[in-house]
């Protein structure tokens, strides 16, 4: 591959060839003395060093000769190539460090007194709001993979992937409140009065992310009783509100999971939530059993043990009620369909099975992309409270008891984290049929 620049473009990279030279040449001087240090006192280095040494000199002074070809090339519009047949990059412009290291603008300084800890408090949030940019990369990426109406095995392993990257990024991004942390509510306080009305409220990015994941508006807080998008400006609040009809990431999981197969089995007459409601009722009936069987009580005491264990079934059967399902999700207590919730337990119940393994660590993924968020909220809660106290925050919402009520008010997968609460133990589990257990074993698709 070849390149043909135009003259601006083969200025710079002109001067940083002329860098990678500069830097090479004072490699070059650096090997050439250890060689002569070596010659000065060879008793004192191993006995290849010297050889090592002049490999090095060598390998150096090719790519001086390579890179002092291009110099001596016309800065006209011709071909440049690189070691790969790409234009020379050097770090600093790859990564627009100048950009960066210079957009950290202290507002305390701009009125004449610059306030140390404000660094800290800039170069924080803007590592944020770059992890966030690179979660929402992230979950993009899954969105786009699941969207379809089938999703490979092989997909789904690297679907986990971005989940576990995502992750890695909450913990990291939990833990940077350890070192926001390390200014006090005074150091805070020297230039906190110089940011109103700014607020982490109007992160565009958070809500964006917020948005992917699936959380639904009438789940959020409101600001001032007015919508969330508010106290953006005009173009984050397009940008935010468009993200709101378009497809999330709780959508697209729901109906993979409503595509998942072995809940009904025609040929091996095998129905899923049958044989799971019959070994819940054995699993009950037991536990009847052994109350009435070991417990001293009677009358009165005894019966509020059977009812007790009654009232336990009754909550979870509930479960394998569609009506029931389908009324509970008009009133919001539920979210997900019920079809992807029989398939979300058949997931977790046989989890070990091998094609199921991927699935359920997936279902995992997401309960604790859930949770790492919710600790995420609470962390700042704590952290605001710590800094300001019972005080209004800076964009004029009520600071720390805003933040206390958004915590659990911004969780997307409930209904998958609930699971737990309809599993039973392993010897309880009913026996999977022969053929569903081959099936489960190696690699199946229902196209």
């Amino acid at each position: 591959m070849s390149f043909f620049l135009a003259e601006e473009e083969l200025r710079d990279v002109g001067t940083r060839v002329d860098q990678i030279i500069d830097g090479l040449n004072f490699k070059m001087e650096f090997l050439r003395g250890h060689i002569s240090a070596i010659n000065a006192a060879l008793e004192a280095y191993p006995k290849d060093e010297i050889d090592k040494t002049n490999k090095a000199i060598a390998d150096c002074q090719a790519e001086l000769d390579r890179y002092n070809s291009l110099q001596t090339q016309q800065l006209s519009p011709k071909q440049y190539q690189g070691r790969l047949g790409h234009i020379p990059v050097y770090y600093s412009d790859y990564l627009c460090l100048d950009e960066i290291l210079n957009a950290q603008k202290l507002q305390s300084a701009k009125y004449g007194h610059p306030e140390h800890h404000e660094m800290l408090f800039i170069i924080i949030h803007q590592a944020f709001e770059l992890w966030f940019k690179q979660i929402l990369y992230e979950l993009e990426a899954v969105i786009k993979r699941m969207e379809g109406d089938y999703l490979p095995e092989k997909d789904m392993s690297i679907v986990l992937h971005h989940f576990e990257r995502v992750i890695e990024i909450q913990k990291l991004l939990i833990k940077q409140f350890d070192v926001l942390e390390t200014l006090s509510p005074l150091d805070f306080m020297d230039f906190r009065d110089y940011l109103f009305p700014a607020s982490g409220f109007q992160s565009w990015q958070f809500r964006l992310l917020e948005n992917l994941l699936g959380l639904q508006s009438a789940k959020r807080v409101q600001y001032e009783r007015k919508a969330y998008h508010t106290k953006l400006s005009p173009e984050h609040q397009e940008i935010v509100k468009t993200s709101e009809a378009g497809i999330n990431l709780f959508e697209v999981v729901q109906k993979w999971l409503e595509r998942t197969p072995f809940l009904q089995e025609e040929d091996s007459k095998f129905n899923f939530l049958t044989h799971y409601v019959n070994a819940v009722d054995n699993m009950y009936e037991e536990d009847k059993n052994v109350v009435m069987s070991v417990n001293n009580s009677i009358g009165d005491e005894l019966q509020k043990e059977i009812d007790r264990i009654e009232e336990n079934r009754k909550g979870f059967l509930s479960l394998f009620d569609e009506e029931k399902h389908n009324e509970q999700i008009a009133q919001g207590s539920r979210r997900l369909s019920y079809r992807a919730t029989q398939a979300a337990l058949l997931i977790n119940v046989y989890q070990e099975e091998p094609i199921l393994h991927i699935p359920f660590k997936i279902l995992q993924s997401l309960t604790l992309i859930d949770e790492l968020f919710t600790q995420w909220r609470s962390r700042h809660m704590l952290m605001v409270h710590r800094m300001i106290g019972s005080k209004l925050g800076t964009g004029g919402s009520s600071g720390y008891w805003y933040l206390r009520a958004t915590v659990e008010k911004g969780r997307v997968f409930t209904d998958i984290g609930n699971m737990s609460t309809y599993l039973m133990p392993r010897n309880k589990v009913p026996e999977l049929p022969h053929s569903i257990k081959s099936k489960l074993a190696y690699a199946f698709a229902d196209k």
